[in-house]
């Protein structure tokens, strides 16, 4: 079954570092979509990709904190057919991986997960909200290795 995210799916990408297929980006958010049992609202979900510049100035506009952050989601309006924004930063996550020996392909598809669970409902700003998005991510991210829907990111130095 075709979730409503492969016609309803934009992806920006203004970080020129980055690469990728867009298509992998799609097939990200219909796994969530069909197998998680955490469900984001229907409608046009819009993914940008941004620089370290930009997620700062989103981060100090709209959280009064203009210091640079891995995530950002803005929600949508279901009068006008929107699930809402993802906005994630390729730096964070590759700085990120590099320092913790991590693989940076799963970490920006931790943000955009976690941006999904933002959607869905789940929030983390109290330490009790924190601890229920760690374990949803969890979830999540077991769901999308064993579907084999972690886009290969590039992201050279």
């Amino acid at each position: 079954m075709e979730s409503e995210y492969a016609e309803h799916t934009q992806v920006s990408n203004l970080c020129s570092k980055l690469s990728f297929e867009e298509k992998e980006v799609i097939q990200l958010y219909q796994t969530l979509s069909q197998k998680s049992p955490f469900q984001a609202p229907p409608g046009q979900l819009s993914i940008a990709f941004v620089s370290i510049d930009e997620i700062s100035r989103l981060h100090g506009q709209f959280m009064d904190d203009p210091t640079p952050t891995d995530v950002i989601t803005f929600p949508g309006d279901s009068d006008f057919n929107e699930a809402g924004e993802i906005c994630v930063c390729p730096e964070v996550a590759y700085e990120y991986a590099k320092a913790n020996n991590g693989d940076f392909s799963r970490e920006l598809t931790l943000y955009l997960a976690h941006g999904y669970l933002h959607l869905a409902g789940l929030d983390d700003i109290e330490d009790n909200d924190r601890e229920k998005m760690r374990e949803a991510e969890s979830i999540v991210m077991a769901i999308i290795i064993e579907s084999r829907s972690i886009p290969n990111f590039k992201f050279p130095t």
